[in-house]
């Protein structure tokens, strides 16, 4: 066997390692996810029936504790799901270089020659960073746009891959997300604040020992571990959005200069929109395109560069 036939083998064997890695990790994922549901669902159950059928007696505590934990177990699962579920925005096709293009680009090993063809091809492409093309997807990457290994896609604006969503969390999905780890937030808290209030009903003998003491108090602890996890994230996050940097950037920027920076409020705009009525929504409303962002020292406004209404993530990748 030649040497040129060994490299051919032993680059398609890694191939075939990298790719039962990814399953291996999606499969992995996927469990997750499910194992989040199936523990939201046991809460759900604990707090609804053990907690307020079983345990409070006084109907308008009921009618209080249902409704304000019906509202944000709702949007706590509306945002997770609309985040695991929404697919990560890939580059457009103008990002895609041509057929001989792309064949003149990979004839070539020299690193000089190759950037000043990466610069000729996005020559039209507004690109303000370093050029970048990816060799996997054969796409040239916008700004603030990388490859995930997992999903095995460039997508815009990444910020991590999440093994409890089984899936990027991006461009498009960046604002459910920190919905999602927000409601959760409150929902812990309020959950656990409701079952200690229960647990030292019962530790002080206020109320009859029952089926329902253990739940109760495994409900406790369980959410007020969830409540401090979550709002660490939370906290991380919500800084990374305020300063406009993803966690990607955070990881690898090794400069103190932010080019996205555009102070607290228009940061925070380009993550929740301009109309503050979609802000706490499960929606779309984020502004821009994706692949091109307004620059600190940038002469236009934010609002320049998006539509006032918010569109769906479709709409904007057509």
């Amino acid at each position: 066997m030649s040497n040129e036939e060994k490299d051919t083998k032993i680059t398609i064997n890694e191939k075939e390692e990298e790719e039962y890695q990814r399953s291996c990790m999606r499969k992995i994922s996927r469990i997750v996810v499910l194992l989040l549901i199936g523990l939201l669902a046991t809460c759900y159950y604990i707090f609804v029936v053990e907690l307020c059928i079983f345990t409070v007696q006084l109907l308008e505590a009921k009618v209080t504790f249902l409704v304000i934990f019906h509202l944000l177990f709702l949007l706590c699962v509306w945002c997770y799901l609309r985040t695991v579920m929404m697919p990560p925005v890939v580059p457009p096709e103008k990002f895609r270089p041509s057929e001989s293009d792309k064949q003149l680009y990979l004839s070539d090993e020299r690193p000089q020659v190759l950037q000043e063809i990466l610069i000729r091809m996005a020559k039209d492409l507004h690109i303000k960073k370093a050029v970048r093309y990816c060799t996997t997807c054969h796409v040239i990457k916008p700004d603030r746009c990388h490859h995930c290994p997992v999903c095995n896609v460039c997508i815009l604006k990444l910020d991590h891959h999440c093994g409890f969503l089984n899936n990027c969390v991006g461009f498009s999905n960046y604002k459910l997300f920190l919905l999602a780890v927000m409601y959760g937030v409150l929902l812990c808290i309020f959950t656990s604040a409701v079952s200690l209030y229960c647990s030292i009903l019962f530790w002080t003998h206020q109320l009859p020992n029952s089926p329902s003491k253990v739940p109760i108090i495994v409900l406790f602890s369980l959410t007020t571990f969830f409540a401090i996890m979550l709002f660490r994230l939370f906290l991380d996050h919500f800084e990374l959005a305020l300063r406009n940097i993803t966690d990607r950037e955070d990881s690898d920027n090794t400069e103190e200069y932010n080019p996205y920076n555009l102070g607290f409020s228009k940061n925070l705009r380009e993550v929740f929109g301009n109309e503050k009525k979609y802000w706490f929504l499960p929606i779309f409303s984020s502004l821009g395109d994706g692949f091109s962002f307004p620059m600190g020292d940038a002469t236009m406004d934010i609002e320049k560069n998006a539509a006032n209404v918010p569109k769906p993530v479709s709409e904007n990748q057509n």
